[in-house]
């Protein structure tokens, strides 16, 4: 069976909620997960999302207590599905801020599928809440490998893609020399688990039986992006939204739909799966 799931980090927009919603119905995919969502555009895209996705999970329903979730974790997420799903517990994850992850089992064509969704802490402003967060989820894929596993979001990461030297890490640097290396010391802690815990996600997953659902289709030839940014005369560019998914799904098309500054800094990403018996 093929289905399409897609992934966006709407940037908190409540202003523009109705035209990334008109741009999810006229992409049409089957699930959709969306993160930084507040309070307030919760409310407005569950409204809006309903009329396509009769099931439809959020992050803010499942928080035990509303109060905390203000300032640097205002943020939840959501997803909205063509199929019947069931929230799981946030507790099942051992991260620091639950709502940080949406978990659901989606049934599909008799089959169970976990999705994930979730939006990683900027290492910038939240230290090492990023990495905790990371170890977090990488465990708790670890621990269900044998399940159906799907898992998209922002991950804040990594920090560059090198057609060379692959990934590199936030905790990483390119010498004099050329030579990739990791700080002994990065945020206050140890370089190497910084380093550790974003290749993990970026790149570990496939000890847990799970790919990456663009480089399965692009080499590191391939430069994307799904934010950028200006630093002083600089335009600078990072692949920092994924899909990672169980191996058992084969994947058919994975593309970022760019263009979309207006409506959030931020390109959706879209990827059509087929599960495989």
């Amino acid at each position: 069976m093929r289905f399409t799931c897609f992934s966006w980090n709407t940037a908190k927009r409540l202003k523009y909620a109705y035209e990334q919603v008109n741009l999810i119905q006229q992409t049409n995919p089957d699930i959709v997960a969306l993160q930084e969502v507040i309070i307030s555009s919760d409310k407005k895209f569950k409204r809006l999302l309903a009329s396509h996705y009769p099931y439809i999970a959020s992050s803010f329903d499942l928080a035990p207590d509303m109060s905390v979730l203000t300032k640097k974790r205002m943020f939840g997420q959501i997803i909205a599905s063509k199929f019947p799903l069931q929230p799981e517990d946030p507790n099942k994850l051992d991260i620091p801020w639950k709502e940080r992850v949406l978990t659901v089992n989606i049934q599909l064509n008799g089959n169970e599928i976990t999705m994930h969704t979730t939006h990683i802490p900027p290492g910038s402003q939240n230290g090492w809440i990023k990495i905790e967060t990371l170890e977090g989820i990488y465990n708790r894929l670890g621990a269900t490998k044998d399940q159906l596993n799907i898992l998209c979001g922002d991950f804040n990461a990594p920090k560059e893609e090198d057609p060379k030297r692959g990934m590199i890490s936030f905790a990483q640097r390119i010498n004099g020399k050329g030579d990739l290396t990791t700080k002994a010391s990065f945020r206050g802690g140890d370089g190497n688990r910084w380093e550790r815990g974003e290749r993990n996600i970026i790149l570990g997953l496939k000890e847990h039986g799970m790919q990456d659902s663009f480089r399965s289709l692009h080499s590191y030839q391939t430069q994307e992006y799904s934010w950028q940014f200006r630093r002083k005369d600089k335009i600078l560019k990072r692949r920092f939204d994924h899909f990672f998914a169980s191996n058992k799904f084969k994947v058919l098309s994975a593309k970022y739909l760019q263009n979309q500054k207006k409506i959030s800094d931020h390109s959706p990403m879209l990827v059509e799966y087929k599960l495989c018996s």
